[in-house]
């Protein structure tokens, strides 16, 4: 004979049957059950408090923040004693002027290579034993030759002011325009500078001479006009 297959309600027999015997269990005694059931209440609420209803911060937390990594410092460099044998060294000599500290740096390698340099070795521009041996020994750095400033050249004598084409002073020129004035060559301005009422008199003047016509105070000019108003320009 098959047999028959189980049912739901057979399934949830047993959990049933739990269930009404706590039931029964609780009817039988409901003073300790209404304890216990107030106990759970109240430990229930006390992790609700202290996990969520917290403003501040619990001195002792169930759950403790990770402390924050700690910052790596860089170290701090540290003196080479070689190094600070070779700046003394090179300081005595007058190859190095910084500071004696047995750091290496761009003063340091500096002052290495001009040393090098200047006792025909290689150009390293590192500190060695051979290096420092060598700065031991060696004469102070002579200083650069201090080549004596030339002379100020002597400033030139000021040369009279010439008027434009011809090299005659103002003076000169302002004495040939009073001339040429006084003879009625004009109108002339008396200004010692060569303008064109006075080329205009210097013309007209050589022209009642039969002289080139050149409009400068040329010295057969200069020489026509003394003899005209018979005194020297001045």
């Amino acid at each position: 004979m098959p047999k028959r297959a189980p049912r739901y309600e057979d399934l949830d027999e047993p959990a049933s049957g739990a269930l009404s015997g706590l039931l029964a269990r609780a009817q039988r005694r409901p003073v300790d059950t209404l304890a216990v059931v107030l106990a759970m209440a109240c430990t229930g609420m006390v992790f609700v408090n202290a996990l969520a209803l917290q403003s501040g911060r619990h001195p002792a937390p169930l759950f403790g923040e990770a402390a924050p990594a700690a910052t790596p410092h860089a170290a701090a460099p540290q003196r080479n004693e070689l190094v600070a044998q070779v700046q003394q060294a090179l300081t005595d000599i007058g190859y190095y002027d910084g500071a004696v500290d047995g750091l290496m740096g761009a003063r340091t390698g500096a002052a290495i290579r001009a040393f090098e340099q200047a006792q025909k070795m290689e150009p390293t521009g590192a500190p060695s034993d051979r290096l420092l041996a060598a700065a031991l020994v060696a004469p102070p750095r002579r200083a650069a030759s201090l080549v004596p400033a030339p002379a100020p050249a002597p400033l030139p004598q000021s040369a009279p002011a010439t008027t434009g084409s011809t090299s005659i002073s103002a003076p000169k020129l302002m004495a040939v325009q009073k001339a040429l004035a006084k003879l009625g060559y004009g109108p002339v301005s008396v200004d010692g500078k060569m303008g064109a009422g006075t080329r205009a008199a210097i013309i007209n003047f050589e022209r009642d001479r039969n002289m080139p016509e050149t409009g400068e105070p040329t010295p057969p000019v200069l020489r026509a006009l003394q003899a005209t108003t018979g005194a020297p320009l001045q």
